[in-house]
């Protein structure tokens, strides 16, 4: 098991608590949510064009993949 540490001073995340996957009640921004606090990202849609500041984006999985593979 690795060691980690934060400013100088060790610690073992083996007894850290894990996020639940039980829904909670819990409000953020002001909206009102009953889900699990343990975040699971959602499949990703490539046929879904992203759009930000003008711009038209695609998914480009294979190419971000082939390129961390490279490096």
């Amino acid at each position: 098991m690795t060691k980690l540490q934060y400013r100088g001073v060790s610690y073992d995340n083996a007894s850290h608590e894990q996020p639940s996957p039980q829904p909670v009640d819990h409000a953020y921004r002001g909206q009102h949510y009953d889900a699990p606090l343990r975040h699971e990202a959602a499949p990703v849609d490539t046929e879904v064009e992203l759009q930000y500041r003008g711009h038209a984006y695609h998914h480009r999985q294979a190419e971000a993949a082939q390129q961390v593979n490279q490096g």
